[in-house]
This record gives structure tokens, C-alpha cells and sequence, in this order.
């Protein structure tokens, strides 16, 4: 069926039910988890505050925060003390017998309760009997007749939604051809009238639409409803609550962080006020290059120099005080507390059945085990591979398109739909400890409720597939194992890796979960989470990767990386001056030195080749002459960062049994100008499409190694 069908339904036929893909929709979004009911479908709370049901303190106060961020709007149930509308009609109907009524005209305002309502369902193929039985058997409080025929499996809902449209002469969608809009502009926020929701999305011909899902009880109310819009009722469309449901979550998840503070999120590159900087910049840049070159030259040079020195510093720092983290016990407890699984994938359909066997043998009870598989609407593929597949504690949400189509967006949406106090997020491609869940519990009990985030360490299990390969394995060992770990003792800003962060649901919400338009969510968390003064550490456990194979691939995925880098830095640039009030001197010190000192070496990598040349053909032709202060200087500060970066290396693929090579040491090098090129890409990419996501292709090696934990 078309986005929009049109056309009110003949009386003597079964309107047509929907099959194929709206079937499958409407088949996983029941596995959802979106339990259907009157209240939820009939208030905006139920809807934006998250597909499941609210289970704890903690999360009505997470119900409000999200709240706050959708447009304000009056209660929709109407309240139990308000006159029904025959009391409203007063004595004109009182005293008329519903004898009398029969046969005769009968003027709106005195029309029978749940009229409408019976009239869809005629034509929706219902019997008066089947409609009484169901009127019979339904509760004061639920009104709704055909709320109870759905539920009950007498009706189909979208058959039933498909009958209002055409009663009402408006056009209805089917479930999964309508887009959800970020960022949602200022006059498109969800809006109600006559007690019925009105949310904005987009149709198949990228037109704004309002999506309503009246219940049965509400139809005469929404016909009052279409009657306020006049011409603007082309734009009215009728979807399932279902439906409905999962267009409200995604637009409010995908909107949340910059309808709360616009200057936190990366949905614009570049506020006014920087802007303006911008403008002026070139301007001093020339003007310094022209009148003080010498000057200007060895400032860019000093600040280059220096962020490739202190880089080495700290990592000679995280060398020598290096040690073996002790294992810790589990303990066995009989209870243990409700985790959620996050899981965002994307054309990942190769890769379903491992991922599957790797998350059912996470040893954590599964009846307080929650794995959310978070699948974008047109990978059909994934969606009927992961539907064979899932098991107990397993559920998959279907995201209605819309962007920016990223992995955060989908993470967003997965927020929403946690359980419980605590979340952590796997890729397609891990193979996590099975303990990991219960270590970080124990982690987390035994710090302070300031500790937001538990990283876990990642490791690549195929190292010996190529020279890039090891190199990536060389870098993460690096990382993961000997700097992160340092930088964990010395409680300094931890930049987070994109899986395995273990969370307190509570505090994510705080900060405002994700930004679904950096393409380097990660990087831009941990920043937010240390300007809200909390903290984060490593856990010893370890996840197991896959790596890029192809060098095409692993650009891919460090233009992404490199591209949310820049987004990060200019995010966090916004004000400076707050920015280094929140941090601290040795967190603003480490952000500038991370992002804008890492970026700045990468883009500097062909001046330094330049530079090195140079002075070896000046060392040729020279001697020992050519080494005057300028030289020494940066061949000290380069060496300072390259023992800085191999004597990680050297300890970090120690403890993972992959020993680095010296002709694979001495390469090192070059696996940086490999990271310039992809620097340079991000760059432009920042400057033409900033909310692109590169995605990187897995389930592509053919063999991953054995899991070796490091000890």
C-alpha cells in the first residue's frame, strides 16, 4: 500500500489487510515491547517517555526530563470529574428513551457515545453482535470497543485505522512509510487537540504530515479535530498507536540533547558566535603569516611539537607505571539487578548468528537480562535473519527512517526503551567476556555513585590477518590496555571507546544520553559526562573485534572517527571559558591536547615528512652542521612521541600474546600518514556532510582467534 491511501472504504467489503512488509512491522513492533493500552496510546507522557513501562523512581524522574523536551502540552485524558457528553447535552436528552431515538434524525451534539466508533467497525467487518459481546466485556474505564476486538485478536488494527481514514476522508500510512524528523523545527513539535495527538514526520515524498491514532472512544472528537484545520487537512494522516508510539519516541530521542541545550549538540556545526570567528579567522591568519612569518611559523611550529611531546609524556608515564590489574572474584548472588543490552546494527545480516551465540552465553541471569537488537527499517535483511534467531531476554525495535541515520540516533531510541538502572552497548562484531556484566556490577557497587561509565578494554582477535591489521591490534593494545588504564588511576578525562561502555542509566539521562548527530558519540560522552563532574573508568574485562581488512575499509571507519573528533572539539569550544570552569585545568588541558593536538599532528604529518627530508639531505650534504636549535628541537619532540607511542605498543601487545616485530615497530610511522589522509577526508566531510556515517562492513574474516583475556 501506498505511503498515503485515500478513499473511503466500502461498506459491504472487508478493506484489504495489510501484508508483507507492514505485516512484519506490525509483527516485531508486538515484540517490541510497546505494550498497547488506552492510557498509553492517550496520553503524550506514555509515548515519549519510553516503549516500555515505567518500573521504578528512578525512571519517572527520567519520564520527566524526556517529557520537558517534547512541546508542552495539556493533559490528554480528560478527567474523570468532567460531565460525559450526555450529561453536557443536559435535560434535552435526558428524558428522550432510546426507543424514540430510533429511526429519527439525531443532531450531533446529542449523538450516541462510541457512534462512530461502531460505524468503522461495521464496516471493518464486525457483526452487532461481536460488538456488543466486546461492549459487554470491556471496563468502565477502557471505553474503547475496538481497543479490546484488537487485543483480543478479532481485528487487525491497521484494517481498523484504515476504516477511519476513510470515514473521516483523510489519508492513512502504513506502518513503517513515514520518516521521523530531526531536527524537528520549532513549528512542527507534536501538538494536541481535542485530546488527540498530532506528531509531525515525513512521507515517501519527503512532505510534512501530522500522524494521528485516535481510539475508537475519541473518534468524535477527532472529527471535531479536522474540522479546526480547514485546508491544512491534507496534511492529517491516520497511523496505528502502535506506530504512532515509535514515530513519538524516535523524534523525541532524536531531538532530546539539542532541544535541551542546543550548544551540547552537534546538530549545527558551528554556533553564531563562532561563526563569527570563523569569518574573521582567515583574515588574522593571513595577516600573521604576511607581516610575522618567522613568528607565526615557529608558534604553529612550537604548539605542533608540543602536543606530539606531552602526548609522548603521557604515555611513557602510562608505561612506567604500568601494572597488572588483579582479577576480582564474582561473587554468586541470587539476585542480580535488571541490565540492558543495547545492540545498533545496520546491514549486518552476515554476522546475526554469531552475534546472537556470543550474547546468549553473557553469564547473567536471563530473567534480569534485557538485549535490545536496535534495526533500521529498510535493512529488511538483518530484520529477517535476527528474527530467527532471537532467544530469551532478546527483543528487537524496528527505527522508523529519518535523519540523521547514525548509530547514536539508534542508541537514543534503545535509551528510551531501558529497564533498570544500568545499560552497556555491544557492536555487531563483539564477543564480549561472558562475565562482563556481573564484573561491572561488582565495579560499580564498590565505587562511588559519581562513577557514570565503566570502559571495558577492546582487543582485536585476528591480529595476524596483514600488516594493517597488526597495526590497528598494536594500536587498540596501546590504548585499551596501558593508556586508558592510566588515565583511569589519575582520574582524567577518559575518552571512551564506541562499544563496551558499561552505564548508570541514571546518569546517562542526566547528561542527556547520546547526540544522534555526532558520528563519534563516544568521544563526545565522556567530555559531557566530566563537565557534569562524573567519572569514569576502565573495568578488566575484555571485548574481542574485528578489524578493518581493507585499507578502504579502515578509512572509512577513521574519517568517521576523525570527523566526530572535529564535532567534538567544536562542540565543546562553544564557550571556553564554561568549558574550563567544568573541566578543570588538567581535563580542559587534556581535551585540547586529545582532539585539537591530535588533529593538528595528523594534518601537520606532510610538513613533518617535508621537514625530515630535509634535514636528511641537509645532514648528506652538511654533516653534522645541519643540526641547528630549530632541528634538534623537533627531531626531539617527534622521538619523544614515537618512544612515547612504542613502548605502549611494545607492553600493550605483550599482554594480549602478539609481540611486535622491530621491522613492524619501525613502521609505525606510516600507519600515521595513513591516519593524515583519513584526517584531511574528515575534514572535508565536515565541511559538506557532517552527519554522514561511514559504515564499516563486518563478518567478513574468516577466522577470529581464541579469546585470551589479559591478566
Amino acid at each position: 500500500m501506498n505511503v498515503c491511501v485515500s478513499g473511503r472504504p466500502v461498506t459491504e467489503d472487508e478493506p484489504p489487510r495489510l501484508t508483507g512488509r507492514d505485516q512484519e512491522y506490525r509483527e516485531i513492533s508486538a515484540a517490541n515491547g510497546l505494550p498497547f493500552s488506552v492510557r498509553q496510546a492517550n496520553t503524550l507522557r506514555s509515548l515519549a517517555l519510553s516503549i516500555g513501562r515505567i518500573e521504578s523512581a528512578r525512571s519517572v524522574e527520567a519520564g520527566q526530563a524526556l517529557r520537558s523536551r517534547m512541546t508542552a502540552i495539556t493533559p490528554l485524558e480528560q478527567s474523570i470529574d468532567d460531565p460525559s457528553p450526555r450529561e453536557r447535552a443536559g435535560p434535552l436528552i435526558k428524558n428522550v428513551s432510546k426507543r424514540s431515538l430510533e429511526g429519527r434524525y439525531v443532531p450531533e451534539f446529542v449523538r450516541l457515545k462510541n457512534a462512530l466508533e461502531r460505524e468503522v467497525l461495521l464496516q471493518c467487518n464486525c457483526s452487532d453482535a461481536l460488538i456488543d459481546f466486546a461492549k459487554s466485556r470491556i471496563s468502565v474505564e477502557d471505553k474503547c470497543i475496538s481497543n479490546y476486538l484488537i487485543e483480543q485478536g478479532f481485528l487487525d488494527a491497521s484494517v481498523f485505522y484504515w476504516g477511519i481514514s476513510g470515514k473521516m476522508n483523510i489519508r492513512y500510512a502504513s506502518d513503517g512509510s513515514l520518516s521521523a524528523i530531526a531536527p524537528i523545527d520549532e513549528k512542527l513539535k507534536p501538538f494536541e487537540t481535542e485530546g488527540i495527538l498530532f506528531v509531525p514526520a515525513l512521507d515517501l515524498n519527503q512532505k510534512v504530515v501530522f500522524a494521528a491514532a485516535p481510539l475508537g472512544h475519541q473518534l468524535e472528537a477527532f472529527e471535531r479535530a479536522l474540522g479546526y484545520f480547514d485546508e491544512a487537512t491534507s496534511k492529517i494522516v491516520v497511523v496505528t498507536p502502535q506506530y504512532q508510539k515509535a514515530l513519538t519516541v524516535t523524534t523525541a530521542s532524536a531531538n532530546a540533547l539539542a532541544q535541551d541545550d542546543v550548544s551540547m549538540s552537534a546538530v549545527y556545526r558551528f554556533l553564531p558566535s563562532q561563526r563569527k570567528l570563523l569569518t574573521v579567522s582567515p583574515i588574522i591568519f593571513l595577516g600573521a603569516a604576511g607581516f610575522a612569518f618567522d613568528a607565526f611559523l615557529w608558534g604553529l611550529f612550537i604548539l605542533l611539537t608540543l602536543s606530539l611531546g606531552v602526548t609522548g609524556l603521557l604515555r611513557l608515564a602510562s608505561f612506567f607505571t604500568y601494572s597488572d590489574r588483579q582479577e576480582f572474584t564474582v561473587p554468586k548472588l541470587d539476585k542480580w539487578p535488571h541490565y540492558t543490552v543495547l545492540v545498533p546494527l545496520y546491514m549486518e545480516s552476515a554476522i546475526c548468528r554469531q552475534l546472537v551465540d556470543e550474547l546468549d552465553a553473557l553469564d547473567y541471569p536471563k530473567d534480569a537480562l534485557d538485549v535490545i537488537f536496535l534495526v533500521e527499517q529498510d535493512d529488511e535483511l538483518t530484520q529477517k535473519n535476527l528474527r530467527k534467531l532471537l532467544k530469551k531476554s532478546m527483543r528487537m525495535i524496528i527505527l522508523p527512517p529519518g535523519k540523521p541515520q547514525t548509530k547514536p540516533r539508534a542508541l537514543s531510541v534503545g535509551l528510551a526503551a531501558t529497564k533498570g538502572e544500568f545499560v552497556t552497548v555491544f557492536d555487531a562484531e563483539d564477543r564480549p567476556e561472558p562475565q562482563q556484566l556481573k564484573k561491572a556490577i561488582c565495579q560499580f557497587a564498590l565505587e562511588g555513585h559519581d562513577v557514570a561509565c565503566l570502559q571495558a578494554a577492546l582487543s582485536i582477535d585476528h591480529a595476524e590477518e596483514s600488516w594493517l591489521v597488526r597495526q590497528f591490534a598494536f594500536e587498540y593494545a596501546a590504548l585499551f590496555d596501558v593508556f586508558l588504564p592510566f588515565l583511569s588511576r589519575k582520574n582524567l578525562l577518559l575518552p571512551l571507546g564506541g562499544t563496551s561502555n558499561h552505564f548508570r542509566v541514571s546518569a546517562l539521562r542526566k547528561v542527556g544520553g547520546w547526540d544522534p548527530f555526532n558520528v563519534t558519540e563516544d568521544a563526545d560522552l565522556a567530555v559531557r559526562f566530566a563537565r557534569q563532574g562524573f567519572k569514569t573508568r576502565t573495568l578488566n574485562s575484555s571485548t574481542f573485534e574485528e578489524a578493518p581488512l581493507t585499507l578502504k575499509a579502515w578509512l572509512h571507519q577513521r574519517t568517521r572517527w576523525h570527523k566526530g573528533w572535529i564535532q567534538t572539539l567544536a562542540v565543546h569550544l562553544r564557550n571556553p571559558r564554561l568549558a574550563y570552569k567544568q573541566l578543570g585545568l588538567k581535563n580542559f588541558a587534556l581535551l585540547l591536547l586529545t582532539f585539537f593536538g591530535g588533529m593538528l599532528c595528523l594534518w601537520a604529518a606532510p610538513w613533518t615528512v617535508w621537514m625530515f627530508g630535509k634535514l636528511t639531505l641537509n645532514i648528506y650534504s652538511t654533516g653534522l652542521q645541519a643540526f641547528d636549535a630549530f632541528s634538534i628541537y623537533a627531531m626531539f619532540c617527534f622521538l619523544f612521541g614515537l618512544g612515547g607511542t612504542v613502548v605502549t605498543v611494545l607492553q600493550g601487545s605483550a599482554k594480549r600474546g602478539f609481540r611486535a616485530r622491530t621491522w613492524e615497530i619501525a613502521s609505525i610511522p606510516f600507519y600515521w600518514v595513513l591516519g593524515c589522509i583519513a584526517s584531511y577526508k574528515a575534514l572535508i566531510e565536515f565541511a559538506i556532510k557532517p552527519h554522514y556515517w561511514r559504515k564499516t562492513e563486518h563478518g567478513i574474516v574468516r577466522h577470529r582467534g581464541e579469546r585470551k583475556n589479559a591478566q
